[in-house]
């Protein structure tokens, strides 16, 4: 019985691996998708914003929805070590680093623009050169989280002042 052919490149090469960048964007998407499948959204929201900043080895989050007649909902919470939404993060984090430097939180949203409610406009801010602080005491970056991604990611791929904060400066 033969095999059905393979796709190939038509060099003959096999296909690459997808660059760090395109990971990124796999990762956001798929964080994107994991968020918006765990809340329990109405037929009427039309923007879900989400920040999320380290707590220790989890992830915080603050979210936010807002419906389309403006009324808005949400509050923080904190991801378990091995929830979908802390390992992409984690990944996320991780991928950035590869490009560049790690960030240190994350800002998400999500819109469905009035005109076509089917579609979701994506965007996401990294944040990377300023301390995020807190979430009225819930998650931030202090000596010990610098230290544990400076050991995850090296010295050399995070931002210079938490590569400061870790070494006690």
């Amino acid at each position: 019985m033969s095999q059905p052919p393979t796709p190939q490149d038509p060099s003959g090469q096999p296909p690459s691996a997808p660059s760090p960048m395109e990971r990124q964007g796999a990762l956001t998407r798929d964080l994107a998708t994991v968020l918006l499948s765990s809340l329990d959204l109405t037929e009427q929201w039309r923007h879900v914003g989400a920040a999320f900043l380290p707590h220790g080895e989890e992830w915080a989050g603050r979210l936010v929805v807002t419906d389309r007649d403006g009324t808005s909902r949400g509050g923080d919470s904190v991801f378990a070590v091995d929830s979908q939404i802390t390992l992409l993060l984690d990944a996320l984090q991780h991928c950035a680093a590869e490009q560049r430097q790690a960030f240190v939180s994350l800002r998400l949203d999500a819109t469905r623009p009035p005109e076509d409610p089917d579609r979701i406009a994506l965007g996401a801010d990294l944040v990377y050169d300023r301390d995020p602080g807190d979430f009225d005491g819930l998650g931030g970056i202090d000596a010990d989280y610098a230290r544990a991604l400076v050991g995850r990611v090296g010295a050399d791929r995070v931002p210079d002042w938490v590569r400061e904060l870790a070494a006690g400066e």
